[in-house]
């Protein structure tokens, strides 16, 4: 199974993501502060919880490496 697109996350699930996103950017944030929950590429759990976020989409490889440790979705922006 591939990482794939969510696009049908509920209100209520976006804003907490949204506010761990802020969380995760704030705990190292001069590496982070290239990071926006508007336009980053968010990565979410099986169950749709915020995992981790990068500036762009990573290539084929690191997909795989970050299916094989459960992600299995992804989104621009939350």
């Amino acid at each position: 199974m591939a990482i794939t697109e969510m696009t049908d996350a509920n209100p209520m699930s976006r804003e907490i993501n949204r506010g761990v996103m802020v969380a995760y950017i704030n705990a190292d944030l001069l590496k982070r502060a290239n990071l926006d929950v508007r336009t980053s590429i968010v990565f979410y759990d099986e169950d749709g919880d915020f995992s981790c976020a990068v500036e762009e989409m990573p290539d084929e490889t690191v997909l795989s490496e970050l299916e094989a440790v459960g992600i299995a979705y992804w989104s621009k922006g939350i």
